[in-house]
């Protein structure tokens, strides 16, 4: 009887001591950031909405000019993850990048610039470095065909354009509403003239 509680006992201290070796539950993993979805982005529904709005407005390539750009605000604090643009067919054919830029005008600081190569075949998404937006700042993204090869043809861009009469800003979806555009380099400037097609994606 003796000798089966010790063999009772040496086994509960065996279990005892692996069960105090093994190791502890791995902690759970943190989950994903959010996903940076360009499906049904505020952009591309505002860019709808004002080509839907009025008889005017059309989706044109157009403006041969360096920078296209416009001006907006967002309503509550957001990421930008993503950029969104249709590049010229001739630009991405010499695996040339444009230069966006986001820039705070509130703060006078420029939050975002990067050299990104857009594909021609149609919007083309590429990722940023995530960059932080303040609610009720006002910003402006920008896109710049510094390198247009010498045919300022290679500048143009998608717009949502009004064919008569002033455009009707401000206009706004979601949490976007765009206040002004403006485009210029190597001519203009022509202010309002439209909005250039940038998809800017929220995280």
């Amino acid at each position: 009887m003796k000798s089966e509680f010790k063999k009772l006992g040496k086994l509960a201290l065996l279990v005892i001591t692996l069960a105090s070796c093994s190791p502890s539950n791995p902690p759970l993993p943190l989950p994903p950031p959010s996903a940076c979805n360009t499906v049904g982005t505020d952009f591309q529904n505002l860019y709808a909405a004002t080509l839907v709005s009025n008889a005017l407005y059309d989706n044109y390539l157009t403006m041969d000019l360096v920078t296209h750009e416009y001006t907006f605000t967002v309503s509550t604090n957001k990421t930008v993850c993503t950029l969104g643009y249709q590049g010229n067919a001739t630009l991405f054919a010499s695996s040339i990048p444009y230069t966006m830029e986001i820039y705070n005008n509130t703060t006078s600081t420029m939050v975002y610039s990067g050299n990104i190569v857009f594909n021609s075949a149609s919007t083309d998404y590429q990722p940023i470095t995530p960059t932080p937006l303040v609610a009720g700042n006002s910003y402006t993204i920008r896109r710049n065909a510094n390198n247009y090869l010498g045919n300022i043809g290679n500048t143009i861009g998608r717009i949502c354009r009004k064919n008569a009469g002033p455009n009707q800003f401000p206009a706004t979806n979601g949490v976007l509403t765009i206040t002004a555009s403006n485009f210029y380099g190597s001519g203009g400037p022509v202010p309002n003239y439209g909005i250039p097609y940038i998809d800017i994606v929220f995280q």
